[in-house]
């Protein structure tokens, strides 16, 4: 099963007028997006590890540590089963994801089959893997593989934004942000980059006041 791909023009603007008819305040998201557009990720080993590198750790953090895991010409699996753990924890991973990062070299995945499945299959397979969780599986989905209908309903940034944009007075669980984002089928991962940009301009706000 090929799902639909947001990396297409067309694709986004379908999903934009479905999303506001759906939704008046995702509407309003929309509105505020006029130069809404999205750049496709790599796909395979290197996306997976930089995702497993990124898990509970800031922006900022994740990102010099893939500085240096780069530098160190570790993207591959084939080096990273070379390197010793003294080396990754040199680059500043911990001892548990020193263990995941060894665990997904070992794996023997068809990638271009991968790029094939659905996304149900796809969080199947990748979460048999230890280190890899649901949140791991759906974020290669969205941003890698660009799958239209993927909502990473752990992710607290989003449940954050969802708390803001619909006035909630507490965060809403896991479960209660699975059943919101129902409303907004089969586009939920247009939703979900809509939700991270809203996000992030809470955060830019909040910090300038």
């Amino acid at each position: 099963m090929i799902e639909i791909s947001l990396y297409s023009k067309h694709n986004i603007q379908e999903g934009f007028t479905f999303l506001s008819r759906k939704d008046e305040k995702l509407a309003k998201l929309i509105i505020s997006n006029p130069n809404f557009s999205l750049s496709k990720r790599c796909t395979g080993f290197k996306a997976l590890l930089k995702t497993i590198i990124s898990q509970q750790l800031s922006t900022s953090a994740a990102n010099s540590i893939w500085t240096r895991i780069t530098k160190n010409n570790l993207t591959s699996s084939l080096n990273i089963l070379k390197a010793d753990q003294q080396l990754l924890l040199s680059l500043g991973l911990s001892r548990q994801k020193c263990i995941y990062v060894k665990e997904l070299a070992k794996q023997n995945i068809n990638y271009r089959d991968l790029n094939l499945s659905s996304s149900e299959e796809v969080i199947n397979r990748l979460t048999k893997i230890k280190g890899i969780g649901k949140w791991t599986a759906e974020i290669y989905c969205l941003f890698s593989l660009g799958h239209a209908n993927v909502f990473p309903s752990g992710d607290l940034a989003l449940q954050e934004s969802i708390k803001v944009l619909f006035n909630f007075q507490v965060r809403p669980s896991e479960k209660e942000v699975v059943k919101i984002s129902e409303n907004w089928n089969p586009w939920k991962s247009l939703a979900a980059h809509l939700l991270w940009d809203h996000y992030r301009k809470i955060k830019k706000k909040d910090r300038n006041d």
